[in-house]
């Protein structure tokens, strides 16, 4: 049984409920595709009562419909299968491919970063990113408000990976 250590390792996707009475369970891809997801190679898993990912090995990835699926060599029941639910699917970070551009992210990359306006207004921390299918939405925390800024040209000014810091050309009162 090999090990990642938590730092070396992406997560690429997040398994669901069982989905059938045979172990099947779903399967929520957080990369642009599954093909993408599969071309990264080997996957780990990491339950959510574990801290260290595990190769996996047997597993068996397919689509219903508009649902994507998994099943592990050692769930055949929906009662087994369930204590797979809200595992973390993960792959090395070696295994993701170079960004070619200076405006391209991956989304974990952006994650807890900074955001602030021009002003010097704090919008806290990116807690997520939403895909409206037709742009990408930074989910930020501060205290106890959210903002919901869209990852645009028109109001992304600069992202700092250096400082892990996002500076946007927005305002507390937009919606």
């Amino acid at each position: 049984m090999l090990q990642q250590d938590n730092d070396s390792m992406v997560v690429i996707a997040k398994v669901g409920a069982p989905y059938r009475l045979k172990g099947e369970l779903k399967l929520y891809v957080l990369s642009d595709s599954i093909e993408t997801a599969l071309s990264y190679g080997q996957w780990y898993i990491k339950k959510p009562s574990d801290s260290i990912w595990h190769k996996l090995e047997g597993e068996v990835v397919s689509r219903v419909g508009d649902k994507i699926l998994i099943q592990f060599p050692d769930a055949n029941i929906k009662e087994i299968a369930a204590k797979y639910t809200n595992s973390s699917i993960g792959v090395p970070r070696l295994a993701l491919k170079e960004i070619a551009e200076d405006d391209e992210y991956y989304w974990v990359d952006l994650i807890g970063m900074s955001v602030i306006n021009q002003q010097g207004d704090i919008f806290g921390w990116v807690e997520d990113i939403l895909d409206t299918g037709v742009n990408e939405v930074l989910c930020c925390k501060h205290g106890d408000k959210k903002y919901l800024i869209p990852f645009g040209k028109d109001y992304i000014v600069e992202v700092n990976q250096k400082v892990r810091q996002i500076i946007v050309d927005w305002q507390y009162d937009y919606l």
